[in-house]
């Protein structure tokens, strides 16, 4: 799978003309603000930016909720949808960091192993230590690029908006797919909005925070240079729109 999106990522990179945006498109600035919650997933894809709509290829679209998500109908729709209103990555964050402070490797794999809280869900245990493994191989990384300045600002951070920027990309998604309905979509993006609208003060934080979540999901932070883009760009809705 990861291989996959890097590869199509890649491809379009090699296509990429900057930030694709509707110069007729005139969303009121409530209803932009919490569309623009998806636009690091939308910019990734090449989707337009200041619309409901996605701008996806149905091509590009059919993988990602496929492949990517497990998303072939209505049900499993729903099902993935909920689990993301549900910041299963912030969730996973809070122990793997909380281990990572214990000083790292075996003392770290230890805290968790013997976490009371945790002993009797194996599952999300083994997530834990695999998020714990990845926190650990990047934190150099993720330092360097800027995501975070020290090991107590990531936690500061969080990942939040990783879950919140999914949840508003992906239920946009899925009513392009014809999964869902477009109140039920809204239901996604307001719940995305009001995940994160108290959490972050501004685009910088409320990017780098999915920024570091896609890194502990994906081993790479590669993410920075569009969060960049969308930072500082005139034509990003984040220049403009307040947070």
């Amino acid at each position: 799978m990861t291989s996959l999106l890097g590869r199509l990522a890649k491809l379009q990179r090699l296509f990429q003309n900057g930030l694709n945006v509707d110069k007729n498109a005139h969303l009121p600035e409530a209803d932009l603000r919490k569309i623009s919650l998806g636009n690091l997933y939308v910019y990734q894809q090449q989707g337009v930016l200041n619309t409901f709509e996605t701008g996806v290829a149905p091509s590009v679209r059919k993988v990602i909720l496929g492949e990517y998500f497990g998303i072939t109908d209505r049900e499993s729709a729903i099902e993935t949808l909920n689990w993301l209103s549900q910041a299963p990555s912030q969730t996973m964050f809070h122990y793997a960091y909380a281990a990572f402070l214990q000083g790292g490797g075996s003392i770290s794999r230890k805290w968790l192993n013997e976490n009371e809280e945790l002993k009797e869900h194996t599952d999300f245990r083994n997530d834990c230590l695999e998020k714990l493994a990845t926190m650990e191989e990047q934190y150099s990384d993720i330092e360097r690029t800027g995501i975070v300045a020290s090991k107590e600002a990531m936690g500061e951070l969080g990942v939040l908006a990783w879950d919140a920027g999914r949840l508003n990309f992906i239920g946009r998604l899925c009513l392009e797919q014809g999964y869902i309905a477009k109140e039920e979509c809204m239901q996604c993006i307001d719940a995305a909005y009001e995940m994160t609208k108290e959490v972050y003060t501004n685009w910088k934080d409320y990017a780098y925070s999915y920024v570091l979540g896609r890194t502990l999901s994906m081993g790479t932070t590669n993410m920075v240079g569009l969060a960049e883009d969308l930072l500082t760009d005139p034509k990003s809705p984040w220049i403009y729109i307040k947070w």
